[in-house]
């Protein structure tokens, strides 16, 4: 049963790499250029924990249904979270997030464990972990940005893709959440919104969800699948992914 678990998981994500990335022009065509190394290492960690832990796949898209979202785009914050490395660690001074959702002490020990154990946790075990942290937040997670949003400050869920995540005020504690974030201010404009965390997510784990409306105009059923959006690159990148990650808030 695990084998035909596992070939069923390695097959679909054999069947969506060949995708090619639709033309693109300006910003956007230069962040999926900058972030296709990022993009590369965790399609490998990912087809990794897919050999390894086969029952990952059908775990998550479990998780996503109970949680009325979709698996798409857990997999894409996961993905630019830690890049599929379920042991990461910021090791930077001070910071203490860990595993593939990047999760802090006072977080993890809310959710009942530690940042240490969440590193010695197989990546099935994680995904209920996630789980249990966007519980709070089920049947509102409506697209990528709600989900990364979420997960970076789950207090400001609400609203479109303008609103601004960070920093909120000029305080030394925003300006810090900012600057230990920076890369996700794409514009460069001092503001991270939430279109922006969706759309840095996007470029690292380019995964996409279906459309339901597509689905219904062909008079196909609603599913949760995913398909990987696949950048121009053929090349691969077969280096040991680093443990070290950069800086996010889960949480206040």
């Amino acid at each position: 049963m695990k084998r035909l678990i596992w070939m069923y998981a390695a097959a679909l994500v054999l069947l969506i790499l060949p995708m090619n990335a639709p033309a693109q022009d300006g910003p956007l065509l230069k962040l999926l250029v900058r972030t296709e190394g990022k993009h590369l290492r965790a399609r490998q960690n990912l087809e990794q924990i897919l050999r390894e832990h086969p029952e990952f796949w059908v775990e998550l898209q479990a998780v996503a249904a109970r949680l009325k979202t979709h698996p798409a785009w857990l997999l894409n914050v996961m993905a630019s979270e830690s890049l599929f490395v379920a042991g990461a660690r910021n090791r930077l001074p001070g910071q203490t997030a860990s595993g593939l959702l990047q999760i802090i002490e006072d977080t993890a020990q809310g959710l009942g464990t530690t940042t240490a154990a969440i590193r010695q946790m197989s990546p099935v075990e994680q995904l209920r972990l996630v789980e249990k942290y966007f519980a709070p937040f089920r049947g509102r997670l409506d697209s990528l940005a709600d989900v990364y949003t979420a997960t970076f400050r789950g207090f400001i869920l609400e609203g479109g893709e303008t609103v601004v995540v960070a920093p909120l005020d000029d305080s030394r504690k925003e300006q810090r959440i900012y600057a230990l974030n920076q890369w996700l201010d794409l514009n460069s404009d001092g503001r991270i919104t939430k279109g922006e965390l969706s759309t840095a997510a996007l470029s690292i784990g380019r995964f996409q969800a279906e459309s339901v409306a597509d689905h219904e105009q062909n008079g196909e059923p609603v599913s949760h699948s995913a398909s990987l959006y696949s950048g121009a690159s053929a090349s691969r990148d077969r280096n040991v992914e680093s443990r070290q990650t950069r800086s996010i808030y889960v949480r206040d």
